[in-house]
């Protein structure tokens, strides 16, 4: 179970590279002299569901289990799962009102279970697959944290944060701008220094300069690639945890956030190194380090702090 459940944390890492949301959603407007009433999780979500093309109408705490049983480790401390749901529940919200009306869903869905534009969910039977009789052990837990979730949306300036998460940071989270290029005030580098002591905490791979350049070309087509990979990857500014604020391919400047996009690389912070052909780079923590720490959430909740003391550390300056 807790070999799975590691597998679990560093897909998750992997693949939920979220859209960012920058344009908030329309809020219902006070009467003049009154306070704009604050953004409420609907009772049921319609959500469209991929691999069967159905377009399925569930309650509230139902999406959030789901989320939950996809996105992060099911035997973490319930108050971890807690915050979880919260930023799950959050970023559910502020998506759907930018996904209204847009044209990217089919009719009548709220939202999807696609990782590629939406934040991932299991389906009850996917929960069977994955976890089996397993599921069971921590069934009360997701469903108090799910209901949590619910009734405690994160706001700023009254409307839904952009409440991204990642598995496990480089010791302290990543700034947005890092990684979408726009600065949010509720997504600055706050510690999280038990993230440094995951057991996969720093990993290496190695790439052949032709994969490399075959995923640059397919960003950009056009793209200007020096012919020596010895000139790739310079001028690389990192702060002082090893997010990459910028790195230069030839005239082409990238951010971190960008790198990590284009080549699919475990983390934002990351060092590279070249020889014979090959890359190898170093990488830190896992995801793309802006936001809530799921490990470092786990952590804080082991020492005693409660979901809502986690919500303040990991999004500063939100309202719950």
């Amino acid at each position: 179970m807790k070999d799975m459940l590691i597998i679990l944390l560093m897909f998750a890492a992997l693949i939920f590279g979220f859209p960012m949301l920058l344009n908030g959603i329309p809020v219902q407007q006070a009467e003049p002299g009154e306070a704009a009433p604050a953004p409420v999780f609907p009772d049921t979500v319609n959500i469209f569901l991929t691999a069967s093309g159905e377009v399925k109408s569930i309650t509230a705490e139902e999406y959030i289990e789901g989320c939950l049983a996809s996105q992060i480790a099911i035997n973490y401390e319930p108050e971890a799962l807690k915050a979880q749901a919260c930023a799950s529940a959050t970023y559910a919200l502020r998506l759907m009102g930018e996904l209204k009306g847009s044209g990217e869903l089919p009719e009548g869905a709220d939202i999807s279970d696609d990782s590629r534009t939406c934040q991932p969910y299991f389906t009850p039977e996917q929960r069977e697959e994955m976890y089996g009789g397993s599921y069971e052990r921590y069934a009360a837990n997701i469903r108090e944290a799910a209901a949590y979730g619910k009734t405690h949306i994160l706001t700023y300036e009254n409307e839904p944060i952009c409440a991204v998460y990642h598995a496990v940071s480089a010791g302290s989270t990543c700034p947005s701008e890092y990684v979408w290029g726009a600065a949010l005030p509720y997504l600055r580098a706050v510690s999280s220094p038990a993230d440094k002591e995951f057991i996969n905490f720093e990993c290496v791979n190695e790439m052949k300069s032709e994969e490399i350049r075959q995923a640059l070309i397919a960003y950009d087509y056009g793209i200007e690639i020096p012919a020596d990979p010895a000139r790739w990857f310079t001028d690389m500014s990192v702060n002082e945890d090893g997010y990459v604020i910028s790195v230069k391919i030839g005239k082409n400047t990238f951010s971190g956030g960008d790198i990590w996009r284009i080549l699919g690389l475990r983390s934002t912070a990351f060092a590279v190194t070249y020889a014979n052909g090959i890359f190898t780079f170093t990488t830190k923590g896992a995801g793309h380090g802006a936001g809530l720490s799921q490990y470092g959430a786990n952590s804080m909740a082991l020492a005693g702090s409660k979901a809502e003391d986690i919500l303040h550390h990991y999004y500063p300056g939100a309202q719950e």
